[in-house]
């Protein structure tokens, strides 16, 4: 239940294939509860805290105790070619960038 009204699930529903994501190919439908030792408390609030991150390393606590971690220059680099080789417009929706 939530514990607050702007408090949603955020879930991967599946992770594009890439160079930088190898070995993760199998999260399906895994929901994300903490981000470098943070609680993800909507997605709002988790593409801020990876947007704003410097950390060496963004580490993902899933379900199931499942971790993904990734260097953080590297899968920010990695982003826009990742968007254009799956054809998606943008990185986020305009109602997460502001």
């Amino acid at each position: 239940m939530p514990q607050s009204p702007d408090e949603q699930l955020v879930v991967i529903s599946q992770v594009l294939v890439a160079d930088i994501n190898i070995g993760y190919e199998e999260i399906v439908n895994t929901q994300v509860v903490g981000f470098n030792g943070k609680p993800v408390k909507n997605l709002k609030s988790l593409a801020a805290m990876v947007e704003s991150c410097d950390d060496e390393y963004l580490k993902f606590d899933l379900d199931y105790e499942q971790i993904v971690v990734l260097r953080t220059k590297t899968a920010k680099a990695a982003t826009l070619d990742i968007l254009a080789t799956h054809c998606i417009p943008s990185a986020m929706s305009e109602d997460l960038k502001s």
